[in-house]
């Protein structure tokens, strides 16, 4: 889960500063282009919330390594409208290529000193060509990094990550929602991180409590539970339309801010009134 935040951070940056880089290189060929430039305290700050170095410093390190290992396989079928024909192309690519830290030059060893920096850039990281043209042209599931962190580095993130990415969503709606029954088949019980479990029962039992932790934590989701219908099912039930989930998750944030500094303002009346 730290891979999967990281890299949507990553991208989130890299689409920023596309908008103005993209026009004089729209096809994201030269490396400058495609190359995030932040800081290690900002690049912390978008992923967990906090800028602070030590051990979450050492886990983003760890954690950009790991995905500068990763290399995806990418199947494309494209369709030619004048012949009955399909072209089919298979390839394998990187998440990350080159990255840069300015510790050494800059003799700076914790990311509140980079963040202080005026002007400077101490992280450089090269997004991979492939991927970064499908982040800019908006071909990618975009996440709530707020969100992600409210559900903590656990089960609920990692499904409804997954959920959030899945395809097979009906295009028929319901009172403005739509559902899904997804089969609870090996691979995709490895896919909503679940294939360890040694029992199905167990399985199923984490879902259902991710399920309720995902409800509680998100407001466009009304039903993520199993059930038993031809075959066990993880059923599904969210409102339809990115912009209307996105709306609804502005609004709950909203309230709960406020909720807490309701709290906060009880809280001091009754310590001075007590």
């Amino acid at each position: 889960m730290v891979d999967l935040r990281v890299y949507a951070a990553l991208g989130g940056l890299l689409r920023e500063q596309c908008v103005i880089t993209a026009a004089d290189d729209p096809s994201l060929g030269h490396r400058d282009t495609r190359t995030v430039k932040t800081t290690g305290y900002q690049l912390l700050e978008a992923v967990a919330g906090s800028g602070k170095g030590g051990d979450h410093w050492k886990r983003l390190r760890r954690s950009l390594i790991r995905l500068a290992d990763v290399r995806i396989s990418v199947r494309t079928v494209e369709a030619d409208p004048d012949l009955a024909a399909q072209q089919i192309r298979e390839g394998y690519i990187s998440l990350l290529g080159d990255i840069w830290l300015a510790s050494t030059q800059l003799d700076l060893s914790t990311p509140q000193q980079w963040g202080q920096l005026r002007g400077s850039t101490s992280l450089k990281v090269e997004i991979g060509y492939w991927t970064a043209q499908q982040i800019v042209s908006g071909q990618a599931t975009w996440l709530d990094l707020d969100l992600l962190r409210s559900l903590g580095p656990g089960l609920p993130a990692r499904v409804w990550a997954a959920l959030e990415g899945w395809a097979r969503w009906p295009q028929r709606s319901f009172d403005g929602c739509e559902e899904t029954a997804i089969g609870l088949g090996r691979p995709a019980l490895e896919s909503l991180g679940v294939g360890n479990y040694p029992r199905p029962y167990d399985a199923r039992r984490a879902l259902d409590r991710a399920g309720a932790r995902i409800i509680a934590a998100d407001p466009a989701y009304e039903r993520v539970q199993c059930e038993k219908r031809a075959g066990w099912c993880l059923v599904v039930r969210r409102r339809v339309g990115a912009r209307a989930r996105g709306e609804l998750r502005k609004a709950h944030a909203t309230e709960a801010k406020r909720s807490a500094v309701r709290t906060a303002v009880q809280q001091s009346f009754a310590e001075a009134a007590g």
